[in-house]
């Protein structure tokens, strides 16, 4: 192979957006060659507008032969049984965000592309971004010391109610699987873990609806237990202005905060362990030395298509991917302890989550919580998952 011939499966606005960046990247190593969406006119229509298949039935896409990879941009429950779909084929699949809704979903996805050796990468562009990317080298290069505090503030996703109304899946239980634990913050989440190199041993959550006329909650309070007295916080929110995008880790050399794309770092002129079992003073003021990092300029930082471009480099070197299948599921980690817990009783979830716990959940939620709007797509995805595993 010397070119990755995509597909896109869902022409709704995230896939007609990949179909966009793939063709307008004119790159060698990948090409657009079809695009799949169940309403007729969408597919015709993107089709027509980049000149290449259109399918109204993602598996006769895959046996087309038109395709070397295909990009999944469906609502969430479609993604696992569309990526098994195409593996079974022995399709290579690049899924959009959140992996699945539930871990167990996701973790038979990391499995069958296994089987049928092809490769699973998902969507988190966010890792591409200059200023996330500086963070983890300084983090992993040990310049914080021992990591003992980890906080995110994710307020920046606000959605307006017209947003909520603009898709029958959105803000549906059994449409779309979540709020913004789903939707928006699975990049925050994704961030969270993989920037500070920490996954928690437990997640005590709380879940929230404020003003949004949804089914799902729109807001998130998260405590994180590392062990060894080591602590996180999360809050979200898609109901917050002005929003907040703001990421910090201290450890025992100093702090590092990102505001935005902004990223400073206060350097202790001591380590923290020195000054406060050491220093003969009753009322310490540790020497610390701010620094802001100058952020690289990037035109392309967190966009969609450097994912696309590293996956296809991958199946054709086989470099690295920015995200595989198997790292996603640590993001559907967080997301999952935070259900269990915030639509629970609150109380701590250890991880990794029960697949048990975590479908019981959503089964509940969907039941006492859900109009119908979002269209049984989970009981429709679930019976397609059974036929196929």
């Amino acid at each position: 192979m010397k070119k990755v011939r995509f597909g896109v499966v869902g022409a709704g606005f995230m896939g007609t957006g990949h179909c966009m960046q793939i063709t307008e990247a004119k790159d060698r190593t990948f090409e657009l060659t079809a695009v799949c969406d169940v309403v007729t006119e969408k597919a015709e229509k993107a089709a027509a507008q980049y000149g290449v298949a259109a399918f109204t039935d993602a598996v006769t896409m895959f046996d087309s032969g038109l395709v070397d990879a295909v990009i999944i941009a469906t609502p969430h429950y479609w993604h696992a049984p569309q990526t098994i779909a195409a593996a079974q084929r022995g399709l290579h699949v690049l899924c959009e965000k959140p992996i699945s809704v539930t871990v167990g979903d996701a973790q038979e996805m990391v499995r069958q592309c296994n089987k049928h050796k092809v490769a699973l990468g998902v969507m988190f562009m966010q890792r591409t971004r200059e200023s996330m990317m500086l963070m983890r080298k300084v983090i992993a290069a040990g310049k914080l010391g021992e990591i003992f505090r980890v906080q995110m503030v994710a307020s920046s996703w606000i959605r307006s109610q017209h947003y909520y109304n603009s898709g029958q899946w959105r803000g549906t239980w059994d449409g779309e699987g979540g709020g913004i634990v789903m939707n928006q913050a699975p990049h925050s989440l994704d961030l969270f873990q993989w920037v500070s190199g920490l996954m928690p041993k437990s997640i005590a959550a709380s879940c929230q609806t404020r003003w949004h006329n949804i089914e799902v909650e729109n807001t998130v309070n998260a405590v994180c237990d590392y062990g060894q007295g080591r602590t996180g916080y999360l809050y979200l929110t898609t109901a917050e202005a002005p929003g907040m995008d703001q990421f910090v880790v201290a450890g025992t050399k100093g702090t590092l905060i990102a505001e935005g794309d902004k990223v400073r770092f206060g350097r202790l002129e001591k380590p923290l362990l020195d000054s406060l079992m050491k220093e003969k003073t009753i009322w310490l003021n540790p020497v610390t030395h701010w620094e802001e990092f100058a952020v690289p300029a990037n035109p392309l930082s967190g966009q969609h298509i450097n994912v696309t471009r590293a996956f296809a480099k991958h199946i054709l070197k086989g470099t690295p991917m920015v995200c595989s299948g198997e790292e996603a599921v640590n993001e559907l980690q967080l997301a999952n302890a935070i259900y269990v817990s915030g639509f629970g009783k609150g109380e701590s979830v250890a991880l990794p989550v029960d697949p048990a716990a975590i479908e019981k959940t959503v089964s509940r939620l969907e039941k006492s919580r859900s109009t119908g709007k979002g269209g049984n797509l989970r009981k429709a995805s679930k019976k397609m998952l059974a036929k196929l595993v």
